[in-house]
């Protein structure tokens, strides 16, 4: 049985999968030429995936450790009592249900939404494909000192709202399988970027 790290990151590629093809798909319609698979991109980005997949499972896990999207609240007074009906069977209905924690969770969203996992992502993603690529270092760092500003301003369009609906209503297990499907969207668009970098 595979591991829920591993499930997300076998999610992860199959949506990256997904959207490198609609990209290369889109860029041949958009440049009218026929559609010819591009072996070498696909691989390219799905290694992508493949790698950053899990330090991001394990940065969403240490998110949610840190900063609690749900808390209870301690029972008030005699539990027993509370829950007894008058012909002394238990009443589930009063159990508490978990409250969201708003200010955690607007600390999430900060964090991997606005500031550093928007900028290790987006960087990670420009090293990688230029290692794939087997471009020199000067053109790696070049692309990340000027593709990384433009694309985290084009990802605040989408991630912050996909990211509080993350962090507020899927389970951290399945937050990157979420974020990766959103990513769909995402991955097209990046798969564009990366053919030009």
């Amino acid at each position: 049985m595979p591991s829920p790290m591993m499930k997300a990151t076998l999610a992860a590629a199959g949506l990256s999968s997904a959207s490198n093809i609609l990209a290369q798909f889109l860029e041949a319609y958009r440049d009218s030429k026929p559609f010819v698979f591009d072996l070498a991109k696909f691989l390219q980005f799905v290694t992508v995936t493949f790698i950053t997949a899990p330090p991001n499972y394990m940065w969403q896990q240490l998110l949610e450790r840190n900063f609690p999207a749900y808390e209870r609240k301690e029972p008030v007074g005699d539990v027993e009592k509370q829950n007894a009906r008058d012909d002394g069977e238990v009443r589930e209905d009063l159990e508490q249900k978990p409250k969201l924690n708003w200010r955690n969770t607007f600390t999430k969203w900060f964090i991997d939404c606005i500031t550093l996992g928007a900028i290790m992502n987006t960087a990670a993603f420009f090293i990688l494909m230029g290692i794939l690529k087997r471009q020199p270092l000067s053109q790696i760092g070049y692309n990340v000192r000027t593709e990384t500003i433009p694309v985290i301003v084009a990802g605040y369009k989408i991630w912050p709202f996909a990211s509080i609906i993350s962090f507020s209503c899927v389970p951290v297990e399945r937050r990157i399988v979420f974020l990766n499907f959103v990513g769909l969207l995402w991955g097209i668009y990046m798969s564009l970027v990366a053919s030009r970098v």
